[in-house]
């Protein structure tokens, strides 16, 4: 028991990066507001009270459908607090306020006679992030606590004595530089500038990605489930996901495919039973990306064209399911790589004008040499 706690503690609170964690609330407020923006909920809140067929979270609490108007007040507050969550400015408030708004509003078109299934990871997420210390990094109101504390530890140093330099302690973490965190050293928390802030423990910025690595996979792998549970090897043999793709290209979906390709694929039975055991082996199997590396860099991004297919010859609507997979991609080791290289570009061209500046000046020496 002790081992099966150990690694279960180990796999949610692993020492992470503010970093990682930062970006991802960066781009996943901001990609969200960026999808929102033109959506208008105000429409859901005119229908007449007979349409009114409450879900389990609206049944439950007596959650009732509110007046356009009110509506158009709380749409115009869960937008603000997506903005504020994104560039990280009173971020706790603001991403609370992005979850309870958002989970009201993403949920309102729930309650009138059809469930879909492509947002709530998106309103999970928003719960997670809320609860989390996202905004350690890579947020406005990191910038200015680091700014402040400075401010202050310029203050204390012009009191010591003329020629001494307030010391630092051996071994201390390394601050936040421009909101990305530098490198620590191992099993060292990531300390805030000046040590006067309690240093938040390195596995908080750990479970929130992975709350978002279980979410998806368990939704991926529901869904082979139900497949393998309702239609068995009838989904891969059979001709199902032919005459799916030609039901898809009769507007019945919640989006129009992007193309019409689907009924090529209709057309040729190897190639559509080809994809439908594709498809229920990326679902079936997508929980194993949660723990090997190996499977992760195959299923994640098969996982990522599968919807895109989808999208693309079927038309339900995945795009705020997608934008959770910026929570896989390892942003501190993107972003250390992407300074490296452009250090090495720049400094390579530096090394490159400052030779072709020395030219004249070796030409003219060698002329009057002569």
């Amino acid at each position: 028991m002790r081992g099966l706690v150990r690694r279960w503690n180990g796999f949610w609170f692993e020492p992470g990066s503010a970093t990682t964690l930062g970006v991802c609330r960066a781009l996943f407020f901001g990609t969200l507001l960026l999808w929102q923006l033109p959506h208008d909920f105000t429409q859901w809140g005119a229908y007449s009270s007979p349409f009114w067929m409450p879900i389990w979270l609206f049944d439950t609490f007596n959650i009732p459908a509110l007046r356009p108007s009110a509506l158009g007040w709380i749409q115009l507050l869960w937008k603000v607090s997506l903005l504020l969550s994104a560039i990280g400015l009173f971020t706790r408030i603001a991403m609370s306020v992005a979850f309870v708004s958002g989970a009201y509003l993403m949920g309102l078109p729930h309650n009138f006679g059809q469930t879909q299934h492509f947002d709530t990871l998106v309103v999970f997420t928003s719960g997670a992030l809320a609860l989390s210390h996202a905004a350690d990094a890579v947020s406005l109101d990191a910038w200015i606590a680091r700014r402040r504390r400075a401010k202050h530890h310029r203050g204390v140093a012009v009191e010591h004595p003329a020629g001494e330099a307030p010391k630092h302690v051996a071994g201390e973490a390394t601050e936040h530089l421009g909101g990305v965190a530098t490198q620590h050293p191992a099993g060292a928390a990531n300390k805030h500038l000046g040590g006067d802030a309690p240093a938040t423990d390195p596995g908080e910025y750990t479970w929130p990605i992975r709350f978002v690595w279980v979410a998806m996979a368990l939704i991926f792998c529901a869904a082979g489930i139900s497949k393998w549970r309702h239609s068995g090897l009838a989904w891969v043999l059979s001709d199902n996901l032919a005459l799916l793709l030609q039901r898809q290209q009769y507007h019945i979906s919640d989006g129009e495919p992007w193309t019409n390709w689907g009924l090529w694929v209709a057309r040729h039975r190897l190639i559509s039973r080809l994809m439908a055991g594709a498809s229920i082996g990326i679902e079936t199997l997508y929980p194993l990306a949660l723990f090997s590396r190996t499977a992760r860099l195959v299923l994640v991004p098969a996982g990522l064209l599968f919807l895109l297919g989808i999208r693309t010859l079927m038309g339900p609507t995945f795009e705020q399911f997608m934008l959770c997979y910026i929570f896989w991609v390892p942003w501190e080791r993107v972003l250390y790589n992407a300074r490296s290289y452009a250090t090495h570009l720049f400094s390579g061209r530096a090394r490159a004008h400052a030779g072709a500046g020395d030219l004249p000046a070796a030409d003219g020496d060698l002329a009057a040499g002569h």
